[in-house]
């Protein structure tokens, strides 16, 4: 049940669980912003849990994502850093 704990703003706290592997997820990458369950969390780190026995025989892997609540303050550089991001890209490709 460790995965419950840290719930309070500011403080790590497990998101959710996967079975997709960190390299074929890039949009929940350590350091990217996350909206989960109405909230917006940075990734703080993935956690590679035991294997999940199938019943048909073999097993899956298994990762918990884990994440810490953005501030105001980190929610308004986050829109900030995203909206020149989207006007960046629309410079390339074009002759000036």
């Amino acid at each position: 049940m460790g995965w419950l704990r840290g719930s309070s703003k500011g403080k790590e706290k497990a998101l959710f669980r996967t079975h997709r592997p960190p390299f074929r997820s890039p949009e929940w990458e350590v350091g990217r912003a996350v909206q989960h369950e109405g909230r917006v969390y940075r990734v703080t780190r993935w956690e590679e849990l035991r294997p999940v026995r199938l019943r048909r025989g073999g097993s899956v892997g298994e990762w918990e994502v884990w994440g810490r609540q953005l501030s105001k303050d980190e929610m308004r550089q986050e829109m900030v850093d995203a909206a020149e991001r989207i006007l960046g890209d629309g410079d390339q490709g074009v002759a000036k």
